[in-house]
């Protein structure tokens, strides 16, 4: 049976191509002087689908826990990108909708993720990419 190394394990590797592909976004939103964080983007992506969702429809949505969001939340409400609503239906839930500062910003936001995606990928074939993805998937299936 082989020695378990921590350094050179899949789960390490995974780990280290995220911490990679996360900070290269940042870098790249600071470059363009976005007000957004990768981590504020993913909540963006779910209202820029559907605005007006419920703090806890994004935290499921996000996989992130409800304070989590809060803090996102906040944060984008402070930058003006975002504006809590009372739920006519329910006065203890609010429900977070774009400004329209907020609505300007998916289409220059989108671009610098994907030309970030982009960068990642550079000279890994597109076989190599679908089986990745395969994998990947795979392994969602499995523990997820």
């Amino acid at each position: 049976m082989e020695t378990f190394r921590f350094e050179t394990s899949f789960g390490r590797i995974l780990g280290m191509a995220h911490t990679a592909m996360f900070r290269h976004l940042a870098r790249r939103m600071k470059e363009k002087n976005l007000p957004v964080t990768p981590d504020q983007f993913r909540v963006l992506t779910y209202l820029w689908q559907k605005d007006g969702l419920q703090q806890s429809e994004l935290a499921i949505c996000t996989d992130r826990n409800r304070a989590n969001v809060t803090r996102i939340i906040d944060i984008l409400e402070r930058e003006g990108v975002v504006i809590r609503r009372d739920d006519p239906n329910d006065r203890r839930v609010f429900k977070i909708f774009l400004t329209d500062f907020g609505k300007q910003l998916k289409e220059e936001t989108a671009e610098c993720a994907l030309r970030s995606i982009e960068d990642s990928l550079e000279g890994v074939s597109d076989k190599d990419r679908m089986t990745t993805l395969s994998v990947l998937h795979k392994i969602i299936q499995n523990v997820g």
